[in-house]
């Protein structure tokens, strides 16, 4: 019998399980998704950042958007003046723009949409958003081989034969 397989499978899933919810809630410590909104302009929560290796990392950005710098977003009032006040982003693929190597000061995430934008900000230190990078790799790879696991476990604890089609 390979009930060791099946049982193996088991532990794989439940340990897969549990990075993925634990990974998911250590998400919203480091996500921001709701704005300020003045007309069709949003503003997100000031993002502090105190280390050259952090990182903000923008899902589903609207075309007219960009950081901004605290200091400088009153001076936001329309899609040139936020074009000029903007930083470069250090990559951009996709649907998401990614900041790095900024200095120690306050940002805010601008964007100016017909419609509450369906933005996510993602920030945090490096070395932290890394870690919770391979925690969803981790768990992913987990439930994928225990869901193999259990099925072979279960097909050969039944005495399965290809033979027997």
């Amino acid at each position: 019998m390979k009930k060791w397989i099946l049982v193996l499978g088991i532990v794989m899933l439940l340990i897969g399980v549990s990075l993925y919810v634990y990974s998911g809630l250590e998400k919203p410590k480091i996500n921001e998704n709701s704005f300020t909104v003045k007309g069709t302009e949003y503003i997100s929560k000031n993002i502090s950042v105190n280390s050259k290796n952090f990182i903000i990392s923008v899902t589903n950005p609207t075309s007219s958007s960009g950081l901004v710098p605290a200091r400088d977003v009153n001076r936001v009032n329309n899609t040139s003046t936020l074009a000029k006040l903007s930083l470069p982003t250090y990559t951009s693929f996709g649907n998401i723009k990614e900041y790095r190597n900024l200095t120690s000061a306050n940002y805010a995430f601008v964007e100016f949409s017909g419609s509450n934008p369906a933005t996510s900000i993602t920030y945090g230190p490096e070395g932290y958003l890394v870690y919770i990078g391979y925690l969803g790799d981790i768990s992913t790879f987990l439930i994928l081989i225990g869901i193999v696991a259990v099925i072979a476990g279960g097909l050969l604890n039944n005495n399965f034969k290809l033979r027997d089609f």
